[in-house]
């Protein structure tokens, strides 16, 4: 953190004689009063004081820098975030030239509609996926692109969504490269190829392999065949930990037939389980667009078939239902 907070120091000062246009964003959430903490419907105290400022740089239309700083103490969900070295929460810089594009820093990339690769940020619910690292594009011509990203980070989640604070976490790289081709008649296509390495450290395997849930049971039933001692590990000789490793090979499609917005979107996936073999999986999407009466109408198919894979780089598109009503306003999904 703090190299990171160097880094940005140097920037700033390093660019003072440039042309700088600089916006800001502030928000800030406060709330006083007691929340539910069981199906008993007991309560207890709950207070919140979240404080974000989103600062946007752009240094002679071709530099782009971005940082997030967050005071929180505490916020609305995660951890209290008040020390100096901690507040900055994103940074990333971006340079774009004509025919190509270099992003440094916490990377946020969507490929297709994201069923293999898609790092986002949603501070409502404390979710952030981004990895740290380089990303690349660069177009060979006005038709066709390509691109490729690696990085490294630290995936935090929670085992029970009404938990506080994300109560699991493994580390991960991730390598991917893409090409992109697109044609007036033909649409436009996406190829893309993503490897993963997810390192299982003892203490998270064994708190799923606690936890009272399908994933749970399955992984007893798998340390039970292969002997796995979990309260002595290593015991036997075996390892306490887990690296697992995860292809995948993504194509999509997009073209407009008439009054026809369509939308095609393939993986397949092949990924280790903890303690287990390599297995096979995949994601399908397609949706259909059009418009009759100044009226959108939009039909989507899913089919999503990756059992025990815990999805720390990809955000599929869901089933979700907005809510109007401010008492409920972060049950957007």
């Amino acid at each position: 953190m703090k190299t990171r907070l160097a880094i940005l120091m140097a920037l700033f000062s390093g660019f003072l004689s440039a042309q700088v246009e600089m916006n800001y964003s502030y928000e800030m959430k406060y709330g006083v009063g007691q929340q539910v903490t069981s199906l008993t419907q007991d309560t207890t105290d709950y207070s919140y004081f979240e404080n974000l400022i989103d600062i946007n740089t752009s240094f002679n239309e071709n530099i782009y820098l971005f940082t997030q700083l967050e005071y929180s103490n505490p916020p609305v969900f995660g951890y209290s975030r008040t020390r100096i070295d901690s507040i900055l929460n994103t940074f990333y810089i971006e340079y774009s030239h004509e025919r190509f594009n270099v992003k440094l820093g916490d990377l946020y990339e969507l490929y297709g509609r994201g069923l293999s690769f898609y790092t986002m940020q949603d501070q409502n619910v404390d979710y952030d996926n981004s990895i740290k690292g380089l990303a690349l594009n660069y177009s060979l011509k006005d038709n066709l692109g390509i691109s490729t990203l690696i990085g490294t980070g630290d995936y935090a989640y929670r085992s029970n969504p009404t938990t506080q604070k994300n109560n699991r976490q493994f580390n991960h790289d991730v390598i991917l490269g893409s090409i992109q081709y697109e044609n007036e008649i033909l649409g436009s296509f996406q190829y893309l190829f993503n490897k993963k390495r997810s390192f299982f450290d003892i203490e998270l395997i064994k708190s799923i392999f606690e936890s009272s849930t399908e994933l749970g049971e399955e992984l007893m039933t798998r340390a039970d065949s292969l002997y796995l001692p979990f309260i002595a590990p290593n015991i036997y000789g075996l390892p306490s930990a887990d690296t697992l490793l995860l292809q995948s090979h993504n194509v999509n499609w997009n073209i407009f037939l008439g009054i026809f917005d369509i939308y095609i979107d393939k993986v397949w996936i092949n990924y280790d389980k903890i303690y287990g073999d390599e297995v096979f999986g995949s994601r399908f999407y397609t949706s259909i667009y059009t418009e009759i009466l100044e009226t959108g109408i939009t039909y989507e198919y899913k089919n999503y078939n990756t059992p025990y894979l815990i999805k720390s780089i990809s955000n599929p598109p869901i089933v979700y239902q907005e809510s109007n009503s401010i008492l409920a306003s972060r049950n957007a999904h």
